[in-house]
């Protein structure tokens, strides 16, 4: 506070600002942007104290509000508590107006350093859990699941997870619903199991048409020394024209059999 009273107010800010800031309206009225600022930087943006402070000190806020990190973390700390109280008070009333649904769950869990159990409602992006946890078992998750989910009109129908041993029990046998594995492990299979033979088959095809670039050229080559040639030999000249093309065909043949395999690679994949 000393040292906060020490730096502010300067006399850069306007009298008539300093003294509608000092009455009792003024202080009232800055609590809606420090409020917003928090909210905004904090809660909604995911950004640190530390960034309020800064705002605070280049709004030129700062000479009527302690720009300090202890003092703003104070402010943050009870801004979350509320933040909290309301969510509680909003979910209850809701909860007892909301229609019968039925939902899909995609759930996995964080360590910072504790388990943290996580469970969402994709559609809505509504957090339905976040829990501390001892454990990643089955049981554990159907516990904090259904202390989650209770109040809420909802049925769980499907459960998205990284198929984790302990997720699948949770959700076939527990929840007794379908589990359908999430998008990104199921492409790390696939292309683990893939990468390679399409990085040889690119190399071979690289191989392959630089060999029928050289081939081109040759021809080429051929065809500019004879006309080029005096005097010209005799006999009828050779079919230059003819060869380049066929060089020219053995690649463009190569490119259509590696468009028709993607075609069918396509087929297969959409019918496994």
């Amino acid at each position: 506070m000393q040292d906060w009273l020490g730096h502010a107010p300067s006399d850069q800010v306007p009298a008539a600002l300093r003294q509608c800031y000092a009455a009792e309206d003024g202080v009232a009225g800055l609590n809606a942007p420090v409020l917003a600022a928090h909210l905004v930087i904090t809660l909604l943006s995911g950004a640190g104290i530390r960034q309020v402070c800064t705002f605070l000190e280049l709004s030129g806020l700062s000479a009527f509000v302690a720009s300090a990190y202890g003092s703003q973390h104070k402010l943050n700390v009870a801004l979350e508590e509320a933040v909290v109280a309301d969510a509680e008070q909003q979910r209850e009333a809701l909860a007892a107006q909301m229609p019968q649904r039925r939902i899909s769950v995609c759930e996995d869990e964080t360590d910072h350093p504790e388990i943290c159990l996580v469970a969402m409602a994709p559609v809505s992006s509504f957090m339905l859990c976040e829990r501390y946890a001892a454990d990643r078992s089955a049981a554990t998750r159907t516990q904090a699941l259904s202390e989650a989910l209770e109040g809420l009109r909802v049925a769980v129908v499907q459960g998205t997870s990284d198929a984790a041993k302990g997720l699948l029990r949770h959700v076939a046998r527990d929840l007794g619903a379908h589990h359908a594995p999430d998008v990104f492990h199921v492409q790390h299979a696939v292309s683990k199991a893939t990468a390679l033979p399409l990085a040889r088959a690119c190399e071979q095809a690289e191989r392959a048409a630089e060999q029928a670039r050289d081939a081109v050229a040759v021809q080429r080559a051929a065809r500019d020394a004879y006309q080029q040639a005096w005097p010209r030999p005799r006999g009828r000249p050779p079919a230059l024209g003819e060869r380049i093309n066929d060089a020219l065909m053995a690649q463009a043949e190569r490119n259509q059999h590696q468009a028709r395999a993607c075609v069918r690679a396509l087929a297969d994949a959409y019918h496994p």
